[in-house]
């Protein structure tokens, strides 16, 4: 390539040493990040590829998110490749490097970076941070793309989902479901109490993602007048499955925190729910009513669906056995 006449950037970094390993801290604009940044989707270069192909939904919903006023703190990371000539002036603290596409690879951040090029079509200015490496080999850029994306642990969406409502940014179905969380949680007579877990995974709880899961069918299935209500009658249904489970010899008490079995029960439940609500809905907080009708589905079905792996068919399963009717004809 001719370097002649070619232009140049330069930008102001603080230069960083860890281990082995210096790169250069800066930032900048997404114009420029445009013009000198690519990526080596695997799929295209089988050899020495090492990227993901590029989603084109995320990258729209990255540019949504800055549009509408969004901020991305954390920095594209590059590495510098030989058509930048990338030079670092220390009495300065500046790095000078060719404007030409393909001066930088980009180890992380690629979807951001496509995302910034649909925002330039609008006229958005926008400055990003980013770290650059110079003189990697292409097996260290490769070593650094797996360090990026297996040491670095994501935020548990448990914990997302405990600071949505700290953050302004619950549904109102999340906000429902947060108080039912809550009064499982800490009411006296719940259920699962003790058995839940708030901000992350725990062997032997049900995690808030799976509680999530299970009750949001509730919401769009009945009209939920007060969470409160909601609680007594679940509440109701899992103490009414427990008594079932110990007249069969199982041990629900401790079965109940494996997901997929708590799922198949509450899923269960809404059929349970919707009998009893449509004979009489003032049982609908006895325990006495709930047993009469889980006896036809739960017994011989216990540890079916404790090692389930097939959810919607386990469901299917009990549904059907709890409106089975012995007909003398």
């Amino acid at each position: 390539m001719n370097y002649i006449n070619m232009t140049t950037q330069n930008i102001s970094v603080t230069l960083i040493t860890q281990g082995e390993h210096k790169f250069y801290s800066g930032t900048m604009e997404i114009e420029l990040i445009s013009l000198t940044c690519s990526t080596n989707p695997r799929e295209d270069d089988p050899d020495q590829g090492f990227q993901r192909t590029l989603d084109e939904s995320r990258a729209k919903s990255i540019a949504g998110y800055i549009r509408n006023g969004g901020t991305i703190p954390s920095s594209i990371i590059l590495s510098a490749q030989p058509e930048s000539e990338l030079t670092y002036n220390s009495k300065n603290k500046t790095i000078t490097f060719n404007e030409v596409q393909g001066s930088f690879l980009i180890l992380d951040g690629q979807h951001r970076a496509y995302g910034f090029r649909k925002l330039l079509k609008e006229g958005v200015k926008y400055r990003v941070p980013v770290i650059i490496y110079n003189g990697l080999t292409p097996m260290q850029e490769a070593r650094i793309f797996i360090d990026i994306n297996t040491l670095q642990r994501p935020v548990p969406k448990e914990l997302l989902l405990d600071i949505k409502r700290l953050a302004d940014r619950e549904s109102d179905d999340e906000r429902m479901l947060d108080e039912l969380f809550t009064s499982f949680e800490t009411e006296p007579d719940s259920y699962l109490l003790n058995k839940l877990s708030r901000i992350d995974k725990q062997r032997g709880k049900i995690s808030k993602v799976t509680f999530y899961d299970s009750m949001k069918p509730m919401l769009k299935e009945f009209n939920i007048s007060s969470t409160e209500r909601l609680y007594r009658i679940i509440n109701t249904f899992l103490l009414a499955a427990n008594d079932i489970s110990e007249e069969n010899q199982f041990n629900l008490e401790i079965a109940i925190t494996k997901a997929t079995l708590f799922k198949i029960l509450l899923a269960h439940s809404r059929a349970i729910i919707s009998i009893i609500s449509d004979n009489n809905s003032d049982d609908i907080d006895k325990i006495s009513e709930h047993k009469k009708y889980l006896i036809r589905s739960l017994p011989g079905s216990f540890q079916d669906i404790a090692n389930s792996k097939a959810y919607l068919k386990s469901v299917e399963l009990l549904d059907r056995k709890l409106l089975r009717r012995n007909l003398t004809i």
